[in-house]
Parts: C-alpha cells; structure tokens; sequence
C-alpha cells in the first residue's frame, strides 16, 4: 500500500482489510504449529506476517498529521473572512457616513432653505428668493419657487395699487358726495343775493351818469369801475354755484352716437380764437371719423376742461397734442402738453374737488373733478401721468364705444 493514500476513508479500508487477511494467514498457520515438523516454518512465517502487519502499520499516516494542514488552512481561512468582514464593515461605516453627509448636503440642507423660505413668504415676505447651486433638481425647485414668489409679489404689488387707486376713489366718492350735499343746500341760497347784487350792480351803473352828473370826472370813473368789479365778482360766484349745481345733479341724460374727431376739433377751433391762447399752438393727430355712444354736450366739456388746463399749464410758445384711437371696444381721447408737468403728489390730488394749482390762484378746482365724475358716469377712466415738473402731462381719457344702457348702435341717432 502507498504511504500517501488519501486518509481517512481509503487509509482505514486498507488496512482493515491487511488486518483480515493477515489474521486469516495466522489462523492457518496456528493449525500448523501443533505438527512439530512444520512447526518452525509455521512460526517464521507467522512472524514475517507480523512483522510485515508492523511495517504496514508504521507506514500509515497519523491522522493528526492530516488534520493539521487543513485546521491551518481553516484558521487563514478563517481569520481571512474576519478581516473581509472587519473591512467591509469599516467600508460600510464610512459609505454610510458619505450617504448621510451627502444626503445632507444635497437633499436636507436644500429642504431647509426652502422650508426657511416658504415660512418667510408665508410671513409675507414676497422678495424673499432662494439661493441653490445644487445643479440638480433641488436646483429646479428652488428656481420653480422663486418664480412663484416672483408672481405673488408681482400680485401682491398689483393687488396694493389697486386698493390704493379704490382707497382714493372712495375718498374722493366722499368728498364729492359732500360737495354735492354742500351744494345742494348753498347754491341756491347764494344765487338769490347774487342775483339781486347783479341786477342792482347794474340798475346803479346805469344810473351813474346821471345820478353823479355834479362829481368829479375821476369819482365817476371810480365809482363806474367799482361797480363793474361788482357785477363781475357776482357773475363769477353765480358761475361757480352753477357749476356746483351741475355737479351735484348727477342726471342720466341721453347718449348718442358721436363724431368724437369732429367733436374735438371744434372745441380746438373754439379755443384757438381765445387771446390768451394765440402764442399757443394745438395739433390734432387724428383725421379719420371716430364714433361712441356718449352725450355730446358733456363730453365737449370733459374736452374743454382738459384742453383749457393743458394751455394754462404751459408757457408762451407751448404746444398741446390731442389724438384719438381705438383699442378694442374703447376709444382712448390722449391729450399731451409740454407744460410745467406735475409731481406724484398733485396728481394724486388732480381730481379732488377745489384742488387747483392755475397760475395766479386763478380757477375753482372743478373742472377736473366734473370731468372725472363724468367720465365715470360714461363707464370710462382717467389717467394721468407726468415724468415730473417740467416734463409736461399726459392725460388719458378712455370711454366705451359703445354705451352699457345700449345695445344697438344703428338704432340710436347720429350726433355730428
């Protein structure tokens, strides 16, 4: 048998089966031993056997000598798997460390400004805008945010000017309700001193030259000019209690289609003649006819007023534009000077009832307001807008074309 017989199983077959065979030839050979003749080979042989049995089994591996490789083996082996376990272990810490830091960096911190942003746009800070530049779609988010705030501020902004522009029109709803109600209850109270003022003003101017026949030429001059500042202050406060009356009536009259061109130009023509207007030069950039169903009278007087205070705003040499266009279902009436412009603060104030800044304190302060109230009553706007003074005016008058009482154009008649 090889010595190096793989061990155990090939090793114990082997020799259990020596042993079997070594045994069965001993046996045989016991019976031998009895007879004295063959009794000495017998024994030789029996001994060889033996001895051979003993070589045999000296030959054989120890098992201990066949498990100590492998248990080296086993313990590489072994310590082997601890270390792979050890470092993937510490791999797996650290890449864990990594996600979180990473995770943090690229997912928690952005949710955090985000979060920190929606608390101060929710506090109502609109101008509040988010800083990322993650390149990914964290990134996206916070553009897609800022473009929301962006909108409400935008809104926010909006929403305030028009509180702003209702908070003014409803003081100054106040204020002319109150001049309407103060009209109402003085006009016609003035008109009756001021008309007796008037007539005897005149019965006394009249008479002067006889009544004052035996005075100095210089005292009758005095007296005559006295009474004419008289009839004249008297037919201005009539004027103004008349104009008070009108505004305080507010009456729905009829509209009709109009030539707003053709209406233009003849209040231009008209104030054109004015002497006080000669040095100042008038430009209607609209030829072509433009109708809208309003009342002609008191549009010609929204015209009158606006162009009258465009001129009194400018200068010798002053020039005031006037077009008309139509935009949709609107007909815009622009009127632009050159003049002395005005500050944020006198436009604000431009509508109120009694405000005026005409050169020399002149003016009552109702033009622009009767002209407002009436663009109002025609469902229309005013705009004005001036870079500052200087700078000149730009009003924007915007009327529809088309009355709300009226459905049907063709059916109303035509005002040229």
């Amino acid at each position: 048998m090889p010595p190096n017989a793989s061990y155990p199983e090939q090793t114990r077959i082997l020799l259990v089966n020596n042993l079997r065979s070594t045994v069965s030839l001993l046996k045989e050979q016991q019976k031998l031993l009895i007879d004295p003749k063959q009794r000495a080979q017998a024994a030789q042989r029996m001994l060889g056997w033996l001895v051979n049995l003993h070589e045999f089994v000296n030959e054989m591996p120890d098992p201990f000598q066949v498990f100590v490789p492998r248990l080296t083996r086993a313990e590489k082996n072994l310590q082997f798997c601890l270390n792979i376990v050890v470092v993937s272990s510490l791999l797996s810490f650290f890449l864990f460390l990594g996600v979180m830091g990473t995770s943090h960096h690229w997912i928690f911190e952005p949710i955090k400004k985000l979060h920190k942003a929606a608390r101060r746009v929710a506090n109502g800070d609109f101008q509040y805008r988010v800083e990322l530049k993650t390149g990914d779609e964290m990134n996206d988010l916070a553009d897609v945010f800022n473009q929301v705030t962006a909108q409400f501020h935008e809104i926010n902004q909006d929403l305030d000017r028009k509180v702003r522009e209702k908070t003014r029109a409803l003081i100054r709803s106040e204020r002319l309700a109150g001049v309407g109600f103060l009209a109402t209850g003085v006009a016609h109270e003035i008109n009756n001193p001021l008309h007796v003022i008037s007539t005897i003003s005149e019965s006394l101017e009249m008479q002067a030259f006889s009544v004052l026949e035996n005075c100095p030429e210089a005292d009758r001059e005095l007296f005559t000019k006295y009474l004419g500042m008289i009839q004249t202050e008297a037919f201005r406060c009539q004027e103004i209690t008349e104009k008070l009356l009108s505004f305080a009536r507010g009456s729905e009259v009829a509209r009709i289609s109009t030539d707003l061109t053709h209406l233009v130009n003849e209040v231009v023509s008209m104030v054109s003649h004015l002497s006080k207007f000669q040095d100042r030069t008038i430009t209607v950039l609209t030829e072509e006819s433009i109708h809208a169903q309003v009342n002609p009278s008191e549009i010609k007087q929204v015209v009158l007023n606006m162009v009258s205070n465009a001129l009194e705003a400018t200068d010798s040499g002053g020039h005031l534009e006037i077009e008309l266009m139509c935009v949709n279902d609107q007909i815009d009436l622009i009127f632009r000077d050159d003049g002395c412009g005005m500050t944020p603060e006198v436009q604000e104030q431009l509508f109120d009832p009694f405000f005026t800044q005409r050169k020399g304190g002149g003016g009552t302060g109702l033009g622009l307001s009767i002209s407002h109230k009436i663009i109002e009553e025609h469902h229309g706007s005013i705009e004005v807008s001036s870079d500052g003074p200087g700078t000149g005016s730009t009003f924007r008058l915007r009327i529809p074309k088309v009355a709300e009482d009226f459905s049907n154009e063709d059916s109303l008649p035509a005002a040229a």
